[in-house]
C-alpha cells in the first residue's frame, strides 16, 4: 500500500444481514431457512440410508436380513426424543422405522412399538397444531 491509501476498516457487523421490519418478511425468511435445513438433513439421511442398503448386499448379490435390532433401538430412541420435543408426526415416522427394523420374534418389543405408534397417532389427530407448525382452525 502506498502512503496515500488507507487500510480497509474491518467491522464485525460487515456480513450481518439487516433484519426486515416487516413481520411477514421475517417469518418468510425463517421458514425458508428451516426448509433449507430440513432439506439438507433429509438429503443426508437418504444418502446414509442408500449407503447402508448397499452394505446389506452380500458378495454373492443376495440381501442380508432386513431386521437390525441396533438400528431399531436407535430409531426407537429417536422416536421417544421426537415425542418429548412435541414433534408427533416425526415420532410416528421414526417409530414406524423402528418397527420395520425390529425382528418379529421380539414380540414384546413389537407390541410396545405398536402401542406407542397408536398412542402417538391418536395424539397427532387431536393436536391443535398441524404438520407445518401452524394452529388448525376449527
Amino acid at each position: 500500500m502506498s502512503s496515500g491509501e488507507e487500510k480497509p476498516h474491518w467491522n464485525m457487523y460487515d456480513d450481518v444481514k439487516t433484519i426486515s421490519t416487516s413481520l411477514e418478511v421475517l417469518m418468510a425468511e425463517i421458514n425458508s431457512a428451516i426448509t433449507a435445513l430440513e432439506y439438507t438433513r433429509a438429503t443426508a439421511f437418504l444418502q446414509s440410508q442408500s449407503a447402508s442398503a448397499s452394505k446389506n448386499v452380500k458378495p454373492n448379490g443376495k440381501l442380508t436380513s432386513q431386521y437390525d435390532a441396533r438400528m431399531a433401538d436407535e430409531a426407537y430412541k429417536a422416536g421417544l426424543a421426537s415425542m418429548a420435543a412435541g414433534k408427533l408426526d416425526e415420532a410416528v415416522n421414526t417409530l414406524n422405522d423402528a418397527l420395520s427394523k425390529r425382528p418379529p420374534d421380539k414380540t414384546s418389543a413389537v407390541t410396545k412399538l405398536q402401542s406407542l405408534i397408536s398412542l402417538t397417532s391418536q395424539q397427532l389427530r387431536k393436536s391443535p397444531v398441524d404438520s407445518v407448525g401452524t394452529f388448525k382452525t376449527p
